[in-house]
């Protein structure tokens, strides 16, 4: 999932240096979405280590 996440982030700026500002601003608040929802997935799972 990580290195779908960076794959992204470079994407974005490759958009970005290209000038295709409004494709790489959207592709940039999808992977913030998706960045945001990786780390809420695993701060809130349990951890199966037996401590």
């Amino acid at each position: 999932m990580i290195a779908l996440l960076f794959s992204l982030f470079i994407a974005t700026m490759g958009l970005n240096y290209f000038k295709l500002t409004k494709t790489g601003n959207a592709l940039f608040f999808v992977t913030l979405a998706m960045c945001i929802y990786w780390l809420k997935f695993h701060a809130t799972t349990p951890l199966t280590i037996q401590l």
